[in-house]
């Protein structure tokens, strides 16, 4: 945790608008990110915006413990879950899985065989791969953003890579 996000987010619980607007350019691509990557960019952005608003109303709840990028972490992953519920209630269906969305700096066909690899894991392999492999938290920081016993995590991360390494070597 940054020394800096805990006395933003310190003034931010008190009001100061401006300390919470640094926060969110601090980290804002990486929600946007991670959120795309599970929607497969469908309603990412209002998703993002959505997080934000909640962290805003709810800046007075982050106590220190773990980031404060892992804590708005944590609020998208509960916002991607209540929108994909909300919506298979109103289709009366369960939503069909997102394509994935990676960002990969190889060849235009890595970044499709990484995309289908992704598309092949369910929901919570795809979030946990994509916290631990693609935004760097530790399993320890995913399990908290996931609400998941550690050990639980640590066995999605397993189940996701070696999927992941399986279609990749495909």
């Amino acid at each position: 945790m940054s020394d800096e996000d805990a006395l933003l987010a310190r003034q931010a619980a008190g009001g100061d608008s401006a300390a919470f607007t640094a926060l969110v350019r601090r980290h804002e691509r990486r929600v946007r990110a991670f959120l795309s990557r599970l929607t497969g960019g469908q309603g990412a952005d209002d998703l993002a915006q959505e997080v934000f608003v909640k962290a805003w109303r709810l800046a007075g709840d982050w106590r220190g413990q773990g980031s404060y990028g892992g804590w708005l972490m944590r609020i998208a992953w509960t916002s991607y879950l209540s929108a994909r519920r909300a919506d298979a209630r109103r289709h009366g269906r369960d939503q069909q899985d997102f394509e994935a969305r990676v960002e990969t700096s190889g060849s235009p066909d890595a970044r499709i065989d990484a995309e289908r690899a992704l598309a092949g894991l369910d929901e919570r392999e795809r979030a946990a791969a994509l916290l631990c492999f693609g935004e760097g938290y530790s399993h320890g920081e995913a399990a908290k953003i996931m609400d998941l016993p550690l050990g639980t995590l640590k066995s999605i991360v397993a189940r996701a890579r070696v999927k992941l390494v399986s279609a990749l070597e495909d």
